[in-house]
């Protein structure tokens, strides 16, 4: 199993946000750690959003009803933002760096932190193609049922199979993924 890096307050750090609502939905975000708990699994990290790589649509789609740990002893709520006040993203970044900047720190666990962007983006490529395996083989496995007749109905796992060669076969030889090796790990 691979360590991963521990920081210490003051650093920049690269993060995927996580909240408890919502723990398929993850944020990246740039942040600085103002404070850091040492929980028995793994560090803990209170960090300062600096800036945010999704789209306003996405963020007013998820983030503003996503909870979030703000203190290290406390529940989880959702940020005290009203969505209809922030027209881009740009714009909400400015607004947690106003006097009561506190009220909009979240807590990130160790694991979900990494030193530069590129190591996020390989974390969160990482993380998004295991949950979107797993989506797709729920949908698989629901599309494939005997008793569904209709727009989604398949009559078995290889029709799926050649269904999403046809759409995705380009994607996978890009990524160096055997796509055939890739369907049989959806079973």
């Amino acid at each position: 199993m691979k360590a991963h890096r521990i920081f210490t307050k003051g650093q920049i750090v690269y993060s995927l946000l996580s909240s408890h609502n919502r723990p398929n939905v993850l944020l990246p975000v740039k942040g600085l750690i103002v404070d850091t708990a040492w929980d028995p699994v793994n560090p803990l990290y209170k960090i300062k959003i600096i800036k945010m790589y999704d789209n306003m649509k996405f963020l007013k789609t998820y983030f503003f009803d996503m909870n979030f740990r703000y203190e290290f002893d406390n529940r989880a709520r959702k940020m005290p933002l009203k969505k209809e006040d922030f027209k881009t993203t740009r714009s909400l970044e400015e607004r947690f760096n106003l006097e009561d900047m506190e009220r909009f720190y979240v807590i990130v666990e160790s694991v979900m932190c990494t030193k530069t962007k590129v190591d996020l983006e390989q974390l969160f490529e990482k993380v998004q193609f295991y949950i979107i395996s797993k989506n797709l083989k729920e949908i698989r496995e629901n599309a494939v049922r005997p008793f569904l007749k209709g727009s989604f109905s398949l009559d078995s796992t290889q029709e799926f199979d050649n269904r999403f060669k046809k759409g995705w076969a380009d994607k996978f030889e890009r990524s160096k993924i055997d796509i055939n090796k890739y369907l049989a790990s959806l079973n």
